[in-house]
């Protein structure tokens, strides 16, 4: 009973403990492409031994100087973040973004690696304008 226990205890232990790694990503590619005067929704996987405390999306559009902030959210699976830029907030041109979380412990990365000095850039395309203006005519 006491070997019991003990061994509970110590599964206790190592499972509540903290393993000092940061949060790893799975950077889910956006399946559509973005569009002047539309929204931009995004998603990527975080995984942790520990319990994920935050994701934030840190985005700005073409030169601006500043990374405006979003916090993620938990999509229908635990490990699934997702953001929505409302479209009040995108302008024309492309997109330059990164992702951070942390977890219970304080142990934070972000994706990429080098954060703000090396976001993720994507285009955004006006065809989709030319389109919907073609289709009304």
């Amino acid at each position: 009973m006491v070997r019991w226990r003990t061994c509970l205890l110590s599964v206790g232990i190592l499972v509540g403990q903290d393993d000092a790694l940061p949060p790893n990503f799975v950077y889910l590619e956006p399946i559509e492409d973005f569009y002047d005067r539309s929204q931009i929704e995004l998603e990527i996987i975080v995984t942790d031994r520990n319990d994920i405390e935050e994701v934030v999306l840190y985005y700005r559009f073409n030169d601006d100087i500043e990374f405006s902030k979003q916090k993620m959210h938990v999509l229908y699976q635990p490990v699934i973040f997702n953001v929505v830029i409302p479209l009040d907030e995108v302008e024309s041109g492309f997109i330059q973004y990164y992702f951070w979380a942390k977890d219970e412990y304080d142990n934070g990365a972000t994706l990429p690696s080098g954060g703000e000095d090396m976001p993720m850039v994507l285009p955004r395309s006006e065809e989709h304008t030319s389109e919907l203006q073609s289709r009304s005519d």
